[in-house]
């Protein structure tokens, strides 16, 4: 299995969005930022970014 980096920003926004969600049960920070992260991603590629 060969994975790789998103080549987007709104790839990276959703790569990290379900990284906040799955670590935000152990560190409550990081889940303040999945809806940012979520909201980033629809908009971002809306634009086509």
């Amino acid at each position: 299995m060969n994975i790789t980096l998103p080549k987007t920003i709104s790839g990276w926004c959703m790569w990290l969005f379900f990284l906040c969600v799955g670590l935000g049960a152990f560190v409550p920070v990081l889940a303040i930022l999945a809806p940012w992260l979520a909201l980033a991603y629809a908009v971002l590629s809306i634009l086509g970014l």
